[in-house]
């Protein structure tokens, strides 16, 4: 692992002493001309820093897939959401749908990296600023405290166990929490519930640092508390055993971001066309990652057909007909125009009809590097909504028992998307537990986000694909299974014999 912490403060280096030529924000320029030790002393350079902090959410660097699309192709590929309609090329492109889990053909090592330039560039930022120097410099460094909270969060969901497994005592991810790291720093796995608790003490900090707004695609108090609401809903335990004190700590954060009232649920076309505009201008996204010219979205390339794009050999994944079957159950609902129907020549059979998922489909860019034909687009990559923290609150209060307050808080989701709202009497029509009918939501709100499989295996269940493809006719991974998480990428454990590989 030494030489890869080395190669990411050189790195780091790189964007602190040449500036960010792809920062997150416009209006600042970097200087060219300062070491980062002079650069970390004073407020500009330290945003510069940390908008070089968040660039790394979108840029690929030293052959890796972006951040940005590794996390999409490790959390959504794993869920019941997406058909492959064709047969994904290369390997990378459908390792984590397949659940093969190869350490070395999946995005399993980019994402790894990626997670962890990402760490060593945040603690560069904190360990710079000292406690007292002013509100701007708590705003930054709670900023890098947030992505911090985010990027271990993330590699905990890839790496290790639920929560509910073992009491949180699987083993997770290293933990760095300082700049001050030399060439024999070789960290064991932490485990799952100590990075639990630093990513929780991280957004705790970011919370009580952040008092200025910048915008959805940096971070702030309100997404702080967003995402504790989040975590503490993977720590709620399974709907037959939860833990009551965590499920409390998501309602409580979940409401705090709802009573902040900076954000505000799209209501018909505005939400219809939600994702057809500029991320920035989303009254509901409370953080997102910004894409641009330079540092398109790349989660077309698995769902757009080459016809929309004219890019060879994409699009392979579309909406799964399971998905398609709850979703057609309400002629009305708006969620229907995240979908369009299109004729794919791929597919084997008569019927060649193809559900395409368009959430991402905003303004075509080309990258430099003289592509004739691009599928990448300004769309931002929604990772925190405010429809998901309604749906956060809906879940924890089902299994603390409050079935009253949970149907107001799925209906508010339910009733803007055009859906029926739910009663008493029509879940005990349906069969349906309060649980089920928040769970069944989230996968109809939140689909292709990075959610599906997250939502089954933290709740004990399983991820059902009743449905054939191109390699099987149907998939069942249980939440016990090892696949569930990946192994860790090789290189890393030959470089830090330290680490324990996953089973």
């Amino acid at each position: 692992m030494t030489k890869y912490i080395q190669s990411l403060y050189i790195c780091l280096a790189a964007i602190l002493l040449f500036g960010c030529k792809k920062s997150i924000n416009e209006n600042i320029r970097p200087s060219n001309d300062k070491a980062d030790t002079e650069l970390l002393t004073n407020l500009d350079g330290l945003t510069v820093a940390t908008n070089g902090n968040y660039a790394l959410l979108v840029t690929g660097a030293a052959g890796d897939a972006s951040y940005a699309l590794s996390w999409y192709n490790l959390s959504e590929l794993k869920g019941n959401n997406l058909l492959a309609t064709s047969q994904p090329f290369p390997q990378s492109r459908s390792d984590s749908y397949t659940y093969v889990n190869s350490p070395t053909q999946g995005m399993t090592s980019s994402f790894w990296r990626c997670s962890y330039r990402i760490v060593f560039g945040a603690n560069k930022v904190i360990d710079a600023i000292s406690d007292g120097q002013g509100a701007g410099f708590d705003q930054i460094k709670g900023e890098n405290y947030f992505l911090r909270a985010m990027a271990y969060f993330n590699l905990l969901r890839v790496y290790g166990r639920p929560y509910y497994e073992n009491n949180g005592n699987n083993l997770a991810v290293p933990l760095s929490l300082n700049s001050a790291v030399d060439k024999d720093y070789k960290p064991k796995r932490n485990t799952v519930k100590e990075v639990y608790a630093s990513v929780i003490a991280d957004l705790e900090k970011a919370a009580a640092l952040m008092t200025q707004t910048r915008g959805n695609y940096y971070a702030s108090k309100e997404a702080a508390w967003a995402l504790l609401s989040r975590v503490y809903l993977y720590m709620g335990g399974t709907p037959s055993a939860p833990q009551n004190e965590f499920n409390t700590k998501a309602v409580e954060y979940a409401d705090k971001v709802i009573a902040a009232n900076k954000y505000s649920l799209l209501q018909g076309a505005a939400y219809s066309n939600s994702f057809a505009i500029d991320g920035k201008s989303n009254k509901e996204l409370i953080f997102s990652f910004r894409h641009d010219d330079v540092n398109g979205n790349r989660i077309n390339e698995f769902l757009i057909l080459r016809d929309v794009f004219g890019f060879p050999y994409q699009g392979e994944y579309a909406a799964s007909p399971d998905y398609m079957a709850i979703l057609n159950q309400n002629a009305a609902d708006l969620r229907k125009g995240f979908i369009t129907v299109e004729n794919d020549k791929r597919i084997a059979g008569t019927d060649k009809s193809r559900n395409s998922v368009n959430k991402f489909n905003f303004q075509q860019v080309f990258p430099p590097g003289g592509f004739e034909f691009s599928s990448q687009t300004r769309s931002a990559t929604p990772y925190l909504r405010l429809a998901e923290v309604y749906l956060n609150k809906a879940e924890a209060l089902a299994k603390l028992g409050n079935n009253s307050d949970a149907l107001i808080a799925v209906n508010t989701i339910r009733t803007r998307a055009n859906a029926p709202a739910w009663t008493t009497a029509t879940m005990a029509l349906a069969g349906k537990t309060m649980f089920e009918v928040v769970l069944n939501e989230r996968r109809l709100e939140l689909a292709w986000e990075g959610h599906s499989s997250f939502d089954n295996f933290r709740n004990g269940l399983p991820v059902i694909r009743n449905y054939s493809d191109y390699s099987a006719a149907s998939l069942t991974i249980e939440a016990t299974d090892k696949r569930v998480v990946y192994p860790l990428p090789p290189l890393e454990m030959q470089l830090n014999p330290n680490l324990e590989q996953n089973p």
